[in-house]
């Protein structure tokens, strides 16, 4: 078994899009650490931890491109956007299931 360091979320939320998804790099406790003892701000944050979406279009129904590739596309989403993927990067991957 290997740890995760990636975690893909169902990103429906950001856009109510249906099968949006978005494939994060997980947050270290010290990047948390930084994160809140810092002025690192949310778009910083998921700029430097999006690694690809699905989905995420833009007014005119385009794709946009991903932080990953270009992240200065994060200013081009609407506020309630960017607090809906902070909200799935901070709360992360789910729970590995335990086998009995």
């Amino acid at each position: 078994m290997s740890r995760r360091s990636t975690f893909e979320a169902n990103a429906e939320s950001v856009q109510g899009n249906a099968g949006a998804t978005v494939t994060f790099r997980a947050v270290t406790v010290d990047e948390f650490k930084e994160y809140r003892e810092t002025s690192m701000t949310d778009r910083e944050m998921i700029a430097s931890h999006v690694v690809a979406w699905k989905g995420i279009v833009d007014d005119n129904d385009q794709a946009l491109p991903s932080p990953a590739d270009e992240p200065g596309i994060v200013g081009a989403l609407y506020l309630f956007e960017l607090r809906a993927l902070a909200q799935l990067l901070f709360t992360g991957a789910p729970p590995i299931p335990v086998p009995n």
